[in-house]
């Protein structure tokens, strides 16, 4: 079903402000969650909210979210999530880092003590259109065991990267297993098998059953060079953020305790190097030369990282949000629950 942009995300707002949240971090927090969801990422979409919705209930997390910066010298500052929701401290963060970058040339903010801050391209493509590069990264609890290893020790602990440019641009936001484990969580409620190289079981097989493979563990893309990434994720987000890393993280999904979630996030602002337009040019020039190259067999066209999800949005954009009948439902019950006008579906 679709469901218009604004209707969704005034229900994000309402569902939000119930749960304890300012009707300024509410919004922050909305714009991202459906930002996701337009973007065919609905792992990290307004699905969330459910589980938000079960942390406070289970009084595991704190709201209304009041990061604290805690540290600030020169390009660089640290930002304690305390333990609120990790949108709100993930976009200050990034907010941040762009100032920075306007001042010094380059920003580096780390968030500890942060929660799941979904999809990083909604937070890394705010610098691109600004004139900036941003590398962003967040570690999570662990469900993938480095190369070679046969029980979970990382997290699918994503990167994003987006570049600014003109049109669709270079907007990067991947796991740093085979696949994000809400894709596994996903086809768990679906019911439905996953492909034999995502995860192993926990006697270390490869296993095609999704629950399975959550209680196995997920596979690093790439063998070594996924699991190096994993790592390094974990300590830039992790261990020099101050925040909890592999082993001691705890899942956002589980009513387990605080998960300790970290993130690092780096801004350049390209005009330190050349002029803006000049980069601007080059990039289009880049992309359009990939583009005319010879397509593989079974290939009519080569897309730039994020360009199938910068389409969906375009496309939800115009047309409205694809929703299962299972996430309306979700969604609804909690808006029943705030007393919310907003019904989703219904219009």
């Amino acid at each position: 079903m679709k469901i218009a942009v604004n209707t969704l995300k005034q229900g994000a707002i309402d569902i939000l402000k119930y749960l304890g949240e300012t009707s300024d971090n509410a919004e922050v927090i909305a714009n991202i969650l459906v930002k996701a969801d337009m973007r065919g990422v609905s792992t990290h979409g307004t699905y969330l909210l459910k589980v938000m919705a079960m942390r406070v209930e289970a009084g595991l997390l704190e709201l209304p979210t009041i990061p604290k910066v805690v540290s600030d010298s020169g390009a660089t500052a640290i930002i304690d999530g305390m333990d609120g929701i990790g949108m709100v401290a993930a976009n200050e963060a990034v907010e941040l880092a762009i100032e920075k970058a306007k001042q010094y040339g380059i920003g580096i903010v780390l968030v500890r003590n942060t929660n799941n801050i979904g999809s990083l391209a909604c937070y890394t493509q705010k610098a691109a259109d600004q004139g900036m590069i941003a590398i962003m990264s967040g570690n999570a609890a662990p469900a993938m065991a480095p190369f070679g290893g046969a029980e979970q020790f990382m997290g699918t602990n994503p990167i994003g990267i987006s570049v600014a440019s003109d049109g669709v641009g270079f907007n990067a936001d991947m796991a740093s297993s085979v696949v994000a484990r809400g894709k596994v969580r996903k086809a768990a409620r679906e019911g439905v098998d996953i492909p034999k190289d995502w995860a192993l079981d926990e006697e270390g097989f490869s296993t095609t059953d999704p629950n399975e493979a959550l209680k196995g563990t997920l596979l690093p893309m790439g063998g070594p060079k996924g699991s190096a990434l994993a790592l390094t994720v974990d300590i830039l987000s992790g261990i020099l953020s101050g925040a909890s890393y592999a082993p001691n993280l705890k899942s956002f999904h589980a009513l387990e305790g605080p998960t300790g979630a970290g993130v690092s996030c780096i801004v350049i602002d390209i005009s330190r190097f050349m002029e803006l337009n000049k980069f601007k040019e080059l990039m289009a020039g880049y992309t359009g030369s990939i583009k005319n190259l010879k397509k593989a067999q079974g290939f009519h066209e080569i897309l730039m990282p994020g360009e199938i999800e910068y389409r969906k949005e375009e496309e939800s954009q115009d047309v409205g949000v694809n929703m299962t009948e299972e996430q309306l439902m979700a969604l609804n019950k909690i808006l029943i629950q705030a007393n919310s006008n907003i019904r989703l579906g219904s219009e």
